[in-house]
């Protein structure tokens, strides 16, 4: 199991709250990313409890969540136990603080997250990392994500109707876990057999992933001499959006499969979470 797979599988536990953006009626608010400390991960700068933390960002982390350092910091003892399954099926718990206020760029939130160290999943990091943003954090947002621009905007309803002009409607819908609390998207693919569904995973800095079921259905396999396992380059159908293709592996999961970090940056994406309603582009 690797790091990007564990990350992903502690933070599907519940998280409640509401956003509350400053987004302007005719302009989308716009918060940057970073790649400093971390790489491929995208980073973000969140304001709490007055201060400026450094969070990493994974679109399929189900929860946000903050350290037990912070969590101390803040005046949370962190309680109960909040249960969920992984990518693979094994089962995870984590404790939590509920109400935590942050800010990300001027955009205004106050959520329960989860309380894990994140520092354990970035051994190599040359900053502290106080915690990560998933997507719960802008539920019922319309939402813009470019990570080759390493941005994301929260759309105000014109700004909405503005991008997604020369984008393309995709086959997408969204989950939730634990409660009904996390949030993820699931984008649908078309194969010979039938539809599959892909986390849009930023996590997954691996390769594209497919299931032994998915597998069948697309007709491919990844089996080489003597029982091996391949990497190969795999070409499939994006609803909406036509064929992309990039290396992929096996996985044993309950998903279908996951999108990888690779694809994802290709991509330009609009998210409606009020609707569940996907829109995307090739990033040029």
């Amino acid at each position: 199991m690797n790091k990007a797979f564990i990350i992903s599988f502690l933070l599907l536990v519940c998280a409640f709250g509401a956003a509350a953006p400053a987004v302007g009626k005719n302009t989308p608010l716009e918060i940057k990313f970073a790649r400093e400390a971390l790489g491929k991960v995208p980073t973000v700068e969140v304001l709490v409890n007055g201060k400026k933390r450094l969070f990493y960002f994974d679109s399929g982390g189900g929860v946000s969540a903050i350290s037990p350092a912070l969590a101390k910091e803040i005046g949370c003892e962190p309680f109960g136990e909040m249960t969920a399954y992984n990518a693979g099926g094994m089962k995870f718990s984590a404790k939590r603080c509920e109400d935590v206020e942050m800010n990300l760029d001027g955009f205004a939130i106050k959520r329960d997250v989860a309380v894990f160290d994140p520092m354990q999943f970035f051994p190599k990091a040359t900053v502290p990392i106080d915690g990560s943003i998933a997507l719960d954090a802008f539920d019922a947002q319309i939402v813009t994500m470019d990570f080759k621009g390493d941005r994301l905007w929260i759309e105000s309803e014109k700004s909405f109707k503005r991008r997604i002009k020369d984008m393309k409607p995709l086959l997408s819908r969204l989950s939730r876990e634990g409660g009904g609390a996390t949030l993820d998207v699931f984008i649908g693919a078309q194969t010979p057999r039938g539809r599959i569904w892909l986390l849009l995973d930023t996590g997954n800095t691996n390769k594209l992933l497919f299931r032994p079921s998915a597998q069948e259905q697309l007709g491919i396999n990844f089996n080489g001499a003597n029982g091996a396992k391949l990497i190969k380059p795999v070409k499939f159908e994006m609803i909406g959006l036509g064929a992309i293709e990039a290396e992929a592996r096996e996985r044993e999961m309950i998903y279908d499969g996951m999108l990888s970090y690779d694809i994802i940056e290709r991509i330009f994406w609009t998210i409606d979470f009020r609707s569940g309603k996907t829109w995307a582009k090739m990033n040029q």
